[in-house]
């Protein structure tokens, strides 16, 4: 054992240590100062702190990196989905009257007005949806954009009045026509 010259001591080195004590201080109350350089080894063995930090920053770096992996996961399922929402409606958009088609039983049918004033509307409705999704996913959604607008406004109020800091009068002035603006 690396430390059996402190095996005697441990409770009451860890309490030092519990009571951030320093090693040489903890040396000293045991009446021993020579087993400083010991109970010094013992800490950076043991309490060393650099090595429990390092540890935990890899544990966090890899549990973001497996949440990361199945939020992508997660993007890459819906837009599979949305791909095949998107080969549906284009599906239903292709279709004539006076196509044939099969049914479910096996038999040839004529698609009719009346049929395709189903499917066309159904169709577009997918499509639309889609579209709409799609520009969510990337952000470009009309939420988003009012979104991105406020934080652009609030960083630019920010930015006026650190600018005019010193000046409290101009200061006052640019808040009551921010505030005119806002209605």
């Amino acid at each position: 054992m690396a430390f059996e010259s402190l095996a005697p001591f441990i409770d009451l080195i860890e309490k030092g240590f519990a009571d951030k004590k320093s090693p040489r201080a903890i040396a000293r109350e045991l009446g021993n100062p020579n087993l400083y350089s010991t109970i010094n080894r013992y800490k950076v063995a043991v309490w060393g702190l650099k090595g429990l930090v390092k540890d935990a920053k890899d544990i966090r770096a890899q549990k973001h990196e497996e949440a990361r992996g199945q939020a992508v996961e997660e993007v890459v399922k819906t837009l599979d989905v949305l791909h095949l929402g998107l080969k549906r409606a284009k599906q239903l958009l292709e279709v004539n009257i006076g196509d044939k088609f099969l049914v479910s039983d096996g038999s040839e049918h004529t698609l009719t007005l009346g049929s395709a004033s189903v499917y066309w509307p159904t169709g577009m409705n997918i499509l639309f949806q889609a579209a709409k999704l799609e520009m969510e996913l990337s952000g470009d959604d009309a939420e988003g954009i009012i979104a991105q607008a406020m934080s652009d406004w609030e960083d630019a109020r920010v930015a006026i009045l650190k600018a005019v800091e010193d000046h409290p009068e101009v200061q006052k002035k640019i808040i009551e026509a921010l505030k005119d603006l806002r209605g």
